[in-house]
């Protein structure tokens, strides 16, 4: 008889329970493990598993070093070698305590140390140190790769990255918001870090070469701990001596099941499903272990697409993402703009936005970058202009070009320059300079189309140059777009207003159907299968907004301020987006959308 991994290429699951939802961390629980034996327990480094942890260091009574390492088994702690130099402040590195690193560090008498020691579960070693010493600094990985980001050097806070490769330290891409007091969860190839002073909720994720911004907390905290990896992690405790648990799913923070004891200053260890938080709060609860358990140690993940058969219900099921109706779509305030302007080029998500250029009591060369919550000034465009066409899917690789470099003139250019997450580098030109065009795609592989006066031209970016390819059906300017690559997207509205739309399919353009509202200054994003038509000018600002479904436009609520000639995020679908600045005259608003969406699953019937 032939089986089903025959058939299917697979083995099905067979399961007594469905799998935990929200990165297997909703339903877990904290329960109390075995007390520390030193008195000095607060401010220590930890590391290792949830049954097989180290903590060592420590800043206890009269602010005096500790030396004193322990380790875990699961049950009980049990006190080592000491370290060659006492500390606290430093950080740990290591998924077992048989082999572990601590680094970096402050001493009673306020030396900032960039010390590291290597423990082979037998004794410490001094090996190479950080190029910058620093505490109050975080950090993960193994005893042979590990990362450590921020802290304090001595005075104010740094962003500064290192990685260790178990010989020697490297400085690395720094992390976007210089803090101490942070936590981290990973490997020196993707690692998370999250909070710190002044306190913050911002969180950004290591790819093994840059810091991107994510997510935020739901509590902004410093001096808390945390465990797990860049996909799936908990973070617990921080100032002053709060219990709260989130979990991170890859995605974002969702608050669990509280620490039965609230402290700052703890340690974390282990993963996302089993850790561990040992000592910190204050003298009397520093003793103090929990063990974090998501939901039972048998249990699995619920994933999107997971296939298993529940033995206890007797069924097959299926996980998936259910997206709710755009009609439940709502919008809601971010953080405002450092400087107001319209007709300024967008690009990113709704959790990494790129603002730039544009128009406020005069042509600007300003940028800035979003992070969820807050914009932050960065490097100008090398040419200040204004209604600039722009493309990029995410805010450390981006695009602008073309606009008008001195209104009210009407003078266009052609200029393209290329962001890189740092600085923006002149490239080769346009064929021909227009104002009022728009774009999408990415940084290597864009679309520019349209502009004044009512041009039909279209030109591809191939990363290197552009290139003229199949014109529009409808010349026009001042369109809105959407697309994620220079091989699929749609530009919708423009002219004097229009409401036509068409589709590019990487060769062709194909008329297809109006928006409701005609328009002229809308800002789109998402894909040509999925997109929003955002604000946009008729007689005056409009608030209107339409969703794309890949065939139709359907109006949905409305934005909160009216305006046109805004900036927008690039981000493919349209469940969530960014929609910032815009004219009513020039103003400094974002505003976020979102579409609630739920992991859930789905019984599979013949």
């Amino acid at each position: 008889m032939t089986d089903f991994k025959a058939i299917k290429g697979f083995n099905v699951k067979s399961l007594a329970a469905d799998p935990l939802p929200g990165g297997g961390a909703a339903g877990g629980t904290w329960a109390s493990g075995g007390n520390l034996n030193g008195t000095n327990n607060q401010k220590r480094a930890g590391a290792g598993a949830q049954t097989s942890a180290i903590v060592m260091g420590g800043v206890g009574t009269g602010d005096d070093s500790n030396v004193d390492t322990e380790l875990y088994n699961g049950t009980a702690w049990t006190e080592v070698a000491n370290l060659n130099n006492g500390r606290g402040l430093a950080v740990g590195a290591g998924t077992v305590n048989t082999a572990a690193l601590l680094i970096s560090g402050r001493t009673a008498s306020q030396a900032v140390y960039n010390n590291t020691e290597i423990w082979n579960g037998s004794g410490w070693t001094e090996v190479n140190n950080l190029n910058t010493a620093r505490y109050y600094s975080s950090g993960d990985g193994t005893s042979t790769a590990a990362i450590l980001a921020g802290g304090e050097p001595g005075s104010g806070v740094t962003a500064d990255t290192e990685t260790w490769n178990g010989t020697s330290w490297t400085e690395v891409n720094n992390l976007n918001t210089a803090r101490a007091e942070l936590t981290s969860m990973g490997t020196s190839a993707a690692a998370i870090a999250a909070t710190g002073n002044a306190p913050t909720v911002n969180a950004e994720t290591w790819n093994g070469t840059s810091w991107t911004e994510v997510n935020n907390v739901n509590t902004a905290r410093t001096l808390l701990a945390g465990s797990g990896t860049s996909t799936l992690a908990i973070i617990f405790g921080g100032n002053p001596a709060l219990a709260i648990t989130e979990a991170w799913d890859g995605t974002s923070w969702t608050e669990i099941a509280d620490l039965a004891v609230g402290r700052k200053n703890t340690t974390g260890s282990g993963t996302g499903t089993l850790g561990l938080a040992a000592g910190g709060g204050t003298n009397a609860t520093a003793v103090a272990t929990e063990e974090f358990t998501a939901g039972g140690i048998g249990d699995t993940i619920r994933n999107e697409g997971q296939v298993y058969y529940n033995s206890t219900a007797g069924t097959m099921n299926v996980t998936a993402i259910v997206i709710g109706a755009q009609s439940a779509g709502t919008w809601a305030s971010g953080g405002n703009m450092n400087t107001a302007r319209r007709g300024l080029g967008g690009a990113g998500t709704q959790a990494a936005g790129l603002a730039f250029a544009g128009f406020s009591t005069t042509v600007i060369t300003n940028t800035e970058s979003y992070n969820g919550s807050t914009w932050t000034e960065v490097n100008d465009v090398n040419t200040a202009r204004q209604v600039i066409g722009s493309a990029g899917t995410v805010n450390t690789a981006s695009l602008g070009f073309g606009g008008d470099t001195d209104p009210p003139s009407a003078t266009a250019t052609a200029n393209t320059e290329l962001w890189n997450g740092t600085s923006w580098t002149e490239v080769n030109n346009l064929n021909t300079g227009r104002i009022a065009l728009k774009g999408f795609g990415t940084s290597s592989a864009a679309i520019a189309a349209g502009g004044e006066p009512n041009s039909a031209l279209v030109e591809n970016w191939n990363g290197t140059s552009w290139t003229e390819i199949a014109e529009i059906n409808t010349g026009r300017q001042a369109i809105g777009a959407a697309g994620v690559s220079n091989t699929a997207g749609i530009i919708f509205g423009g002219g004097g207003p229009e409401g036509e739309a068409e589709t590019w399919n990487g060769t062709s353009w194909t008329e297809v159907g109006d928006l409701n509202t005609a328009r002229r200054g809308c800002s789109g994003s998402g894909d040509s299968g999925s997109a929003l038509a955002m604000g946009g000018i008729t007689t005056a600002d409009q608030a209107v907004v339409e969703s794309w479904n890949g065939s139709s436009w359907t109006e949905v609520a409305d934005l909160a301020t009216a305006r046109g000639d805004s900036g927008s995020s690039h981000g493919a679908g349209n469940t969530t987006a960014l929609f910032f600045g815009g004219d009513n005259p020039p103003v400094v608003n974002t505003e976020e959308w979102n579409v609630p969406q739920t992991l859930t699953n789905q019984v599979m019937t013949d």
